[in-house]
């Protein structure tokens, strides 16, 4: 697992750190949220904010470690049987929920007298059945589908309660997978996996994560207070784990624009943050600033496959054949990747295709599509970001020489939030666009274009579904050829170059994980010196 270890500091706005010597003072740390939190509710949490206040919220049964390792969480010891199907974890005992006193005074009437539970074997139950009943919607669902019975409860055939997970104890779980799954703990820090104490989520009457009087916690931190702009994570004074929080509060802020961000970081009163790559080329690190790479983005050319049009892998091939990958690299001054995906993911191990125009490839395959359809020509529209729009209209006439009027093409500029909600919506035809890693799981790459379990829902179809089966349970550092091949081949997206997220820590910050993708950052360890 690609990991890197400089403490994540995000903030917007006044940033102090004390150094605890007396009592009286406070270890507080400042932190930047990109966008404001949906639900808290960690089953259904999808955005990035909300899903990194509930990583640090709850404990999972492991913990991302410093190196990449699987680290105890509530869970102080597992077992994997000879065959790699059952996993039993033992629960650390004495470990509690946190319930904040506005919760227990708002639920008072619906709790039992003096609710103070601990964190058992059914609390994992009972989150892991929500997750996989369909009626939860919850955004990581998929990441169940190799416990046994999940695919058919996730597809309504069976019940939740029949879903491969039982308490054998108070403090002894048990889970059973449908095949073995090297990568199966791993999985385990995702939100979808974080406990759920039932009696608590049934006073809630359905507001569950929705306000700070309808949360608990049992992780290192909880969350205290929170508005549209600002939530403050304290330490969690019942957390009796491993990963006890170092700063008493840490703040997140929502960010207001570049020149406030970059600002704040270069005046010190904030200890870093992501930057876009837009971003990393106008923030120059001053004084001891360490800027990092994540690696995890890949510019590329997405077709929507639903489209009537290039729902054709001939009409496709004919556009990648025209374009000449290296080429439409070149114009922007970069380099074709090698890879499928970026190098974030998996090490970048899935070789691509590098390719320049050749003419007669595309004609044939124009002429396939056409006589496919029905159709003496076609016309489609390429979206972009405003930034590229010069550098695609050059390589359009280049692209027209060789497909002439048959195959026509519109270029439409837009901003990137723009660009990304006609994507993520479908709304597009072919799009120049950024793909970002979700995490630094080669499945998790492949899931975001399937219209079965994807965040961006492009292609559909049974052995591409098959592929992607094979590749969630595959050992880590492998990629599964036949699903690479289908990509390959049948071109419903194209990678074109790397890019990079980054993160900017400022000088003396250390002690945050954070690993690929847009909230996988864990706090506990955050100090300054």
């Amino acid at each position: 697992m690609k990991k890197i270890t400089v403490v994540f500091l995000i903030c917007a706005l006044s940033a102090v750190l004390f150094s605890a010597c007396k009592k009286s003072e406070v270890v507080a740390l400042y932190f930047a949220a990109e966008n404001t939190a949906g639900s808290l509710d960690p089953q259904i949490a999808a955005d990035a904010t909300a899903r990194i206040l509930v990583r640090n919220c709850f404990e999972g049964l492991v913990t991302p470690g410093e190196n990449g390792e699987i680290l105890p969480g509530a869970a102080e010891r597992w077992e994997v049987s000879e065959d790699g199907l059952t996993y039993t974890f033992y629960l650390r005992r004495g470990a509690k929920w946190h319930v904040t006193n506005t919760a227990g005074e708002e639920l008072a009437d619906k709790l039992p007298a003096e609710f103070a539970p601990e964190v058992t074997a059914d609390d994992f139950v009972f989150a892991l059945r929500r997750a996989a009943d369909p009626a939860t919607g919850a955004a990581d669902a998929s990441l169940l589908r190799n416990i046994v019975n999940a695919p058919e409860i996730l597809s309504g055939e069976k019940p939740s309660a029949s879903l491969g997970v039982r308490a054998l104890s108070e403090n002894v779980l048990q889970i059973t997978l449908r095949q073995p799954q090297p990568q199966f703990l791993s999985l385990l820090p995702e939100p979808v996996f974080l406990p759920c104490n039932e009696t608590f989520f049934t006073a809630t009457g359905g507001r569950y994560g929705l306000l700070i009087k309808y949360m608990l916690s049992n992780g290192p931190f909880y969350l205290s207070r929170f508005d549209d702009t600002s939530y403050r994570l304290a330490k969690n004074p019942d957390y009796n784990g491993p990963h006890e929080a170092k700063a008493d509060v840490v703040w997140l802020y929502t960010q207001s624009g570049d020149a406030a961000y970059f600002s704040s970081l270069n005046d010190g009163s904030l200890a870093g943050g992501y930057l876009s790559a837009a971003q990393a080329e106008k923030y120059r690190a001053g004084r001891h600033d360490t800027l990092v790479p994540l690696r995890d983005i890949m510019q590329s050319i997405l077709f929507n496959t639903q489209n009537e049009i290039l729902s054709n892998a001939d009409l496709r091939l004919a556009f990648y054949y025209a374009a000449g990958a290296n080429s439409l690299c070149e114009t922007f001054g970069k380099k074709q990747a090698g890879n499928l995906f970026p190098a974030a993911v998996n090490g970048g191990k899935a070789a691509a295709e590098t390719s320049d125009a050749s003419p007669e490839p595309a004609k044939t395959h124009l002429q396939a599509g056409l006589a496919a359809l029905s159709l003496e020509s076609i016309s489609v529209t390429l979206l972009c970001e405003t930034s590229y729009e010069t550098g695609l209209r050059k390589e359009l006439q280049t692209w027209q020489q060789i497909l002439g009027t048959q195959f026509h093409i519109n270029i439409e500029a837009l901003s990137a939030e723009e660009l990304a909600g006609r994507v993520q919506s479908g709304d597009y035809e072919m799009a120049l666009y950024p793909v970002t890693a979700s995490s630094d799981r080669a499945y998790d790459w492949f899931a975001a274009f399937s219209s079965a379990s994807g965040a961006l829902t492009y292609y559909e179809d049974a052995s591409f579904e098959a592929g992607l089966e094979r590749q969630f349970c595959a050992e880590n550092g492998t990629t599964d050829a036949a699903l690479s091949r289908i990509v390959t081949e049948r071109k419903f997206f194209l990678p074109l170059w790397e890019e990079s997220r980054y993160f900017v820590c400022t000088d003396g910050v250390s002690g945050v994980v954070v690993l690929p993708g847009a909230d996988r950052l864990y706090l506990y360890d955050a100090v300054k010196s």
